[in-house]
């Protein structure tokens, strides 16, 4: 099998770059180890969060704004429903670093946004038990993505471009044959010129050197039943992120007229690989759950579903997006739980390095050298 270029992984980020590839007409080949929105993949679990307005920087703005721009285009193009635009909170005491992190971005990149005191956040939100010095930034570019169907409206695209796609192959190795790459699979060998490799967790299977500065970290999800549901539908009930007494928390609203997603951050320590994944103990949901109805108090405390999840993570929280030298590979991937959102303008990002096009937008930080460091 013989392709100009290959993405090895189709998940977030490969099924992204894949399309970007093909709407330009390179002769690009999809191999996924498994099948096209399979359920062992980091994205997987119903919704993510999309936000513009983000406590991690300013730095992130620009990318969130292209991002929003192609998860349209993405909808447009395969009249697929992938994005409720309902809204962010973000919500802490006020005059928090989170808050005020929030509020910049906002400000600098002259982003819709309200400011809201505890009453007003009683007021419209009274979903959420709030202090008296909480305050929340609602971002309303903000809302929640549906990410099985966004990774197969990806590939859907490329294959109506001419990608051409091969699944339930494993790429075991890479080799060089005649001046271009060849890529050994469980199945047949590939060549081709340029490769990505958009493995996620499951990087460090093709590169072991990785392993000194990457890891996997499991991530749980939790869903919670509301005694109203009507109060949690995206129209009444943005998108979350709340920092309160030492617990942090994000949610989003009913996609199924009886559930709420509402999970926290990570409480497990690094796995070498994503089938160490370790099981949800009890005392975890229990731990959740009260979590869940001390700020939520109309979810009942016991979960009604959960899930285990995985995902590859850098120093720094910042993705890896660079062609190693030594390989001539093109890494994308260690988005370290944050990645979803970004995931059509990483997917962009990574076209243009294979097709040599510049891209302001490319943070000198996504350098392989600089996650060596």
């Amino acid at each position: 099998m013989d392709a100009q270029v290959v993405v090895v992984g189709l998940g977030t980020s490969g099924s992204m770059a894949l399309w970007q590839l093909a709407r330009r007409g390179i002769s690009v080949l999809g191999v996924e180890q498994f099948g096209i929105g399979h359920a062992r993949g980091s994205y997987t679990g119903d919704s993510r969060l999309f936000r513009s307005t983000v406590h991690e920087g300013t730095r992130y703005v620009p990318l969130l704004q292209r991002a929003r721009e192609l998860w349209r285009e993405l909808e447009a193009e395969t009249g697929r429903h992938l994005y409720d635009e309902c809204g962010a909170l973000q919500i802490g005491p006020a005059g928090s670093g989170s808050l005020k992190n929030s509020l910049e971005c906002a400000e600098k990149y002259d982003l819709p946004y309200e400011l809201l005191d505890a009453d007003a956040l009683r007021a419209r939100y009274p979903q959420h038990r709030v202090a008296d010095d909480d305050a929340a930034v609602l971002d309303l570019r903000a809302g929640s993505l549906y990410p099985e169907a966004s990774v197969l409206a990806a590939v859907e695209a490329a294959t109506s471009h001419g990608a051409s796609v091969v699944t339930n192959t494993e790429v075991l190795d890479f080799d060089e044959e005649g001046g271009r790459l060849k890529l050994i699979t469980s199945d047949e060998p590939i060549t081709c010129d340029k490769v990505v490799v958009a493995t996620g967790s499951w990087t460090m299977r093709l590169r072991p050197d990785l392993r000194g500065y990457l890891h996997v970290l499991p991530f749980a999800l939790t869903w919670f039943m509301p005694r109203h549901p009507e109060m949690f539908t995206p129209d009444r009930f943005p998108v979350f992120i709340r920092d309160s007494d030492g617990v942090h928390l994000y949610g989003t609203p009913t996609h199924d007229s009886y559930s709420v997603k509402v999970a926290c951050d990570p409480q497990w320590s690094a796995i070498a690989d994503p089938d160490e994944i370790p099981a949800f103990e009890r005392n975890e949901l229990r731990k959740v759950g009260e979590w869940a109805a001390r700020y939520l108090p109309d979810l009942n405390p016991e979960p009604v579903r959960h899930s285990m999840h995985h995902d590859l993570c850098a120093p720094g929280d910042f993705p890896i997006i660079d062609i190693d030298e030594d390989s001539g590979m093109l890494l994308l991937t260690a988005f370290s739980g944050r990645g979803f959102k970004f995931a059509p303008v990483y997917g962009e990002l990574a076209a243009d390095m294979i097709t040599g096009e510049r891209n302001d937008l490319y943070d000198p930080g996504f350098a392989l050298a600089q996650h060596a460091r």
